[in-house]
């Protein structure tokens, strides 16, 4: 019965593990469910997990009920014998009725303790099963981890350098990510990174906290391999603000001081301001104490994005990261953004990943990515004269599209 019950547990927490995530989609979903008229679609596909989970167990309820009934009917088969067998003896003068009385009473007494077994059996069951999911999860090795004794990063000018760095993901070495990626990136140098989706800019940015080990060539920081390095002082070293601003559900403060949750009030205000999200904050009822709600539910996307580069600014990182991070705010408070950054960015090396070419014209080298590779790097300037895939790009978005088709035409 234990491995039956062990086997039937087992597969119900595979089924209640598919149900929550039903469960957490349509919730975290909720939005895109209404907007597409799409309830009874996702109702029904709650009510097949669920059912499925139900059934499930209504089996192992039934397995129990019979192993529970099959230690009933054998009580009451051996109290029967005992008594059969018991009241001839008595008949017979064997034994006296208090003696077959107090057999009776130890037998009942008994019972509760063998049906106990069953309860025993079903937990040992059922714990053994969540256990070994559990153990299988902790037990889990991380593909990315610290080498023996590694040492901290040591920061000194904060030079960042990547030598012929390839990755493919899941190992496919047929279809590579990234494929020969070189440059050099000093204290106070800014570089952009533009491309087409699928270029490879996000995956780049993913290697240099260590979030990948790249398959071949090198990524250090002042001379020192990030590989060798242990991952809390490389992840402190390199800031990436994300695509995806994800927030706690706490304060406006605390998602701000996450990193150093010990920082000054003055400190909070001055991330805030360079990344123009402080004069909001005087305006909400609480002020820097106000509850963002669930992933931030209650900011606009363009707010969650400034609240996260706050967050990432509190780091202080020798390497900084946006990661196409301003895409959802508007050109005057972008370009109010960088203007208070250009003071912060003179320490560190900043990284910026943009499709929109007004987020990185800035910059003082420029990054053109297509399949995986730097196809073009120079100046705004010096792309611009080189006439590639960068100056059409810049063609699209700055000048009306009249002028861009009636180029393309001549070009023809």
């Amino acid at each position: 019965m234990r491995l039956a019950l062990r086997r039937t547990w087992l597969i119900l927490q595979e089924r209640l593990g598919v149900l929550s995530q039903v469960m957490e989609e349509n919730l975290a979903g909720i939005r895109v469910v209404r907007a597409f008229a799409s309830s009874e679609h996702e109702m029904a596909k709650f009510e097949v997990a669920s059912t499925s989970a139900l059934k499930l167990s209504h089996e192992r309820i039934e397995t129990r009920v019979k192993n529970t009934a099959a230690m009933t009917m054998a009580f009451f088969i051996s109290m029967g014998l005992v008594l059969y067998f018991g009241g001839r003896q008595v008949a017979s003068g064997e034994i006296t009725l208090g003696t077959l009385a107090t057999f009776l009473t130890f037998m009942t007494i008994l019972q509760m303790p063998v049906r106990q077994l069953g309860m025993m059996v079903n937990g040992y069951a059922r714990a053994s099963t969540c256990g070994a999911r559990l153990f299988a999860l902790i037990d889990h090795e991380t593909e990315i981890d610290n080498l023996p004794d590694a040492p901290d990063l040591k920061i000194t000018n904060g030079t960042l350098k990547l030598e012929n760095v390839s990755f493919s993901y899941a190992g496919n070495t047929d279809l590579k990510a990234l494929s020969g990626i070189s440059f050099e990136a000093h204290k106070g140098e800014t570089v952009g990174i533009v491309g087409p989706p699928g270029s490879g800019k996000t995956t780049l940015m993913h290697l240099l906290p260590r979030f990948y080990d790249p398959l071949v060539g090198s990524i250090t920081i002042d001379g020192q391999d990030i590989r060798d390095a242990t991952l809390s002082s490389v992840r402190k070293a390199v800031a990436v603000v994300q695509q995806d601003s994800f927030l706690f559900t706490t304060s406006i403060e605390n998602n701000i001081a996450y990193a150093d949750p010990y920082t000054e009030a003055q400190q909070i205000r001055g991330v805030a301001e360079s990344a123009q999200l402080h004069d909001y904050i005087l305006g909400l009822p609480d002020k820097y104490r106000t509850i963002v709600g669930e992933r931030g539910v209650s900011l606009s996307g363009g707010q969650r994005q400034r609240l996260s580069i706050a967050r990432t600014l509190m780091m202080k990182p020798a390497v900084l990261i946006f990661d196409d991070s301003t895409a959802a705010i508007d050109a005057g408070t972008e370009s109010r953004i960088r203007i208070a950054l250009r003071e912060y960015a003179k320490d560190r090396v900043t990284l910026i990943v943009a499709h929109r070419l007004a987020s990185l014209m800035h910059a003082d080298r420029i990054l053109f990515l297509e399949h995986g590779q730097i196809i073009e790097q120079g100046s705004h300037e010096e792309l611009l004269k080189l006439g590639g895939r960068y100056c059409d790009l810049h063609d699209l978005q700055m000048r009306p599209s009249a002028d861009v088709l009636a180029k393309k035409e001549d070009k023809l």
